[in-house]
């Protein structure tokens, strides 16, 4: 099941982020980002754990962000990410922003979810605000994916 986030589920979120963090493959979250940004996560939840997140961020008045998207490592590759990305669709649907887009590792994965990559700099500007918080801001290596909808 997919639900809104709440506060009580920040410390799985951090859990299912800092792994993945940990490992390279995206921006390690504090407490405080987790917090302020509750109102645009989502959960996976199945028996009462939670097995995945994301996070819908309005990025511009016509795009929003796919972010914070982790799946736990012992359920990966069993749809939830998939899910999860419909779910933050389903939500740029319902603020009726065109655009979707996500800086990622994983091109493979979006591809399979419908979007294409492009050039980041043809992102605004200020899609790379939480890139100031990474080791990476000079060298970045991840690629940006968008998809119309």
């Amino acid at each position: 099941m997919i639900r809104n986030a709440t506060m009580a589920d920040s410390v799985a979120i951090l859990e299912l982020v800092n792994y993945h963090a940990d490992r390279g493959l995206m921006l390690k979250k504090c407490p405080y980002d987790v917090y302020r940004n509750i109102q645009g996560f989502f959960v996976y939840e199945e028996d009462g754990k939670i097995l995945g997140c994301a996070r819908v961020s309005v990025a511009w008045k016509d795009l929003v962000e796919v972010a914070s998207l982790a799946v736990h490592k012992e359920h990966l590759r069993k749809g939830i990410g998939k899910k999860l990305v419909e779910k933050c669709i389903e939500r740029a649907k319902q603020l009726n922003v065109p655009r979707i887009f996500s800086l990622t590792y994983q091109c493979e994965f979006f591809e399979k979810c419908g979007f294409h990559e492009v050039e980041r700099d043809t992102l605004p500007h200020k899609v790379f605000g939480e890139c100031l918080n990474c080791a990476k801001v000079e060298c970045c290596d991840e690629h940006a994916f968008i998809k119309d909808i």
